[in-house]
């Protein structure tokens, strides 16, 4: 699995990598056919909501996409990092692995 972390006006914490990687874990052994994963953190100058995370997913040859804003990174990670595991689930239900059909 390719996996590509950028961040954007805001430093990467121990606390976010550790969320990432015990996400990407889980990611791994639950959804074998995502090929690449692109995270992206992101602070912007204002407003109540400017922590950012936009989460893009390769999957079964679709572009899954999940993204939050909120006023803590955290909060945001976690809701983007839940959203995309919906995603990949109903991608799965609705895209049967190709070599399962026949």
């Amino acid at each position: 699995m390719n996996i590509d972390i950028h961040t954007e006006h805001v430093a990467m914490r121990a606390e976010w990598q550790k969320m990432i990687e015990t996400w990407l874990d889980h990611c791994r052994w639950r959804h074998p056919d995502v090929q690449g994963i692109d995270v992206r953190l992101r602070h912007a100058d204002e407003g109540r909501t400017a922590e950012t995370v936009n989460l893009v997913a390769l999957a079964r040859g679709r572009s899954l996409r999940a993204g939050t804003r909120s006023t803590t990174m955290s909060t945001a990670l976690y809701d983007a990092l839940e959203t995309l595991e919906r995603e990949l689930v109903l991608n799965e239900a609705i895209r049967p692995r190709l070599d399962r059909v026949q």
